[in-house]
């Protein structure tokens, strides 16, 4: 287990390109049921790359993936025309097992591999039977050790499909089930349900009956099956063409048979067994009809909202004049409603902002605590930079004043067929005709004849008085449609501006 492995030394050793390269011409041909090369036909196929090797050096470089084991290496039979044909052919390549493991996991982009649940309906209880008749094997008179073997392979073929996918389940609907993916899952949460429901039944009633089996074997048995198992696998070909020994196939039955009563034997709380399969699929279930009726109830609440808007969709264009039907909208969305109204009962709130006095708030002064005492010799330093832009702004502050000031035609100002050279200035108007529209409601404003004032630019005052008629503004990018229109005049400077 500490021994180093060789075969990842073609990643990083000098010559790492050209061991790549001769590696994925390996595992491509592999793929391609072409398991073994010789070098004359590794030469052509990466005559196509960026490599320049002779005969000589490919050689070399192949015996060094021999050396590592990324490669095996056998002698090529074939029948050759000549003495320089045979040097050159004298052995086939191939990739071993480990090699085109590393390669085929660098193919994949070194990610995991997709993991998918496989197991079938009812192979539970297909390990129940193959159990009964491995026991009914086991206890007869004349033993067949060819046929226990297979029963047991197949015994524990079915248990890794089915350890392995009852974990991936139980993870993947933990992670799964989310609101990013509604439709895909709502066309099998009917199959997804059931199957899961199935796989828990199965592991509660064969797989319990299972794992009491597995638990009353007698010691003798367990034995004598290990060791007619180990005993028919002995002296088989590998994958990897050697020859398993009687030492290697004990040891591989015994972890099996360690691997499978554990499995069925390991409680709830350790994890990965039979009991935690139950109680994790069961606790998936509900958790897939509590997404469920998540789902659907986002959906109605949608779809309400949904036929609410045609309804209101359809009054609007049912409705005499634009006017009428601006004001409908305006209700049905909230629009009108003074939110910034407190204190104003729900009965006497009117569908026009405008039109709502506000709460007249008292604000007091602040007074100022011992600033100097924490104000520090290096904050206090002002860059040139700071300056320059303190004098900027102010400058600009001054021409936008200016401009606005420019508006009023002796004194007066119409906001009907108003233009506005500037958009920038458009949120300045609407500011004067809010606060003057509040403040005509104000009683305590001061006002007269309908009219409220409010600061101007430069500070002078604006008065603002209400018309019965609409208003256009337009800037520069577009025009703007105000119900009601208003007149300002502009008044002299209010008091303390100098």
């Amino acid at each position: 287990m500490l021994s180093a492995l060789r075969e990842f030394a073609y990643l990083t050793a000098p010559s790492a390109p050209t061991y790549r390269a001769l590696m994925r011409l390996f595992y491509e041909a592999h793929l391609k049921q072409q398991h073994t090369l010789p070098p004359d036909e590794v030469l052509a196929g990466i005559e196509d790359s960026d490599l320049d090797l002779t005969p000589e050096a490919l050689l070399l470089d192949l015996d060094a993936l021999v050396a590592w084991g990324n490669l095996g290496r056998r002698r090529d039979t074939r029948r050759v025309g000549s003495l320089a044909e045979y040097a050159r052919k004298r052995d086939l390549y191939y990739a071993t097992a480990r090699g085109l493991a590393i390669e085929g996991f660098l193919d994949a982009g070194l990610d995991a591999a997709e993991e998918t649940v496989a197991v079938g309906a009812g192979i539970v209880s297909g390990m129940e039977r193959q159990w009964a008749h491995l026991a009914e094997l086991l206890s007869a008179p004349e033993l067949h050790p060819d046929e226990l073997e297979a029963s047991w392979a197949n015994l524990v073929r079915d248990f890794v499909a089915l350890s392995g996918d009852v974990r991936l389940l139980a993870l993947n609907l933990e992670r799964k089930l989310s609101l990013e993916a509604l439709d895909d899952f709502l066309e099998f949460k009917d199959a997804v349900r059931s199957y899961v429901e199935r796989l828990a039944a199965e592991l509660a009633g064969p797989g319990r009956r299972l794992r009491a089996g597995l638990q009353e074997l007698s010691p003798d048995l367990r034995s004598r099956l290990l060791n007619t198992v180990a005993g028919v696998r002995a002296g088989r070909l590998t994958r990897g063409a050697g020859v398993l020994d009687a030492e290697g196939a004990e040891r591989i039955t015994v972890r099996e048979w360690d691997g499978l009563l554990g499995w069925f034997s390991r409680r709830a709380e350790q994890g990965d067994g039979l009991e935690y399969g139950v109680v994790a699929l069961r606790g998936a279930v509900s958790r897939v009809l509590a997404f469920v009726d998540a789902v659907h109830r986002t959906r109605e609440l949608g779809l309400g909202r949904a036929g609410v808007l045609a309804e209101l969709a359809a009054h609007l264009v049912d409705l005499p004049d634009a006017s009428t039907a601006r004001e409908e909208l305006a209700h049905a969305l909230g629009l009108s409603a003074p939110l910034h109204a407190p204190g104003v009962p729900p009965a006497q709130v009117v569908y026009d902002a405008w039109a709502t006095p506000t709460e007249s708030v008292l604000l007091s002064a602040v007074q100022k605590g011992k600033v100097a005492e924490r104000f520090s010799a290096d904050v206090g330093e002002v860059s040139r930079e700071a300056k320059r832009a303190a004098r900027d702004a102010l400058q600009a502050e001054r021409r936008r004043q200016r401009l606005l000031l420019e508006l009023f035609e002796d004194g007066q100002l119409d906001l009907d067929g108003l233009i506005l050279p500037d958009a920038a200035m458009l949120p300045e108007v609407l500011a004067w005709l809010s606060a003057g529209l509040h403040a005509a409601h104000d009683p305590e404003n001061g006002a007269e004849g309908g009219a409220g004032l409010t600061p101007g630019p430069q500070g002078h005052q604006v008065r603002v008085s209400l018309t019965s008629s609409p208003a256009l503004l337009r800037v520069p990018d577009g025009t703007l449609w105000i119900e009601r229109g208003a007149a300002l005049e502009l008044l002299g400077q209010s008091e303390g501006v100098r």
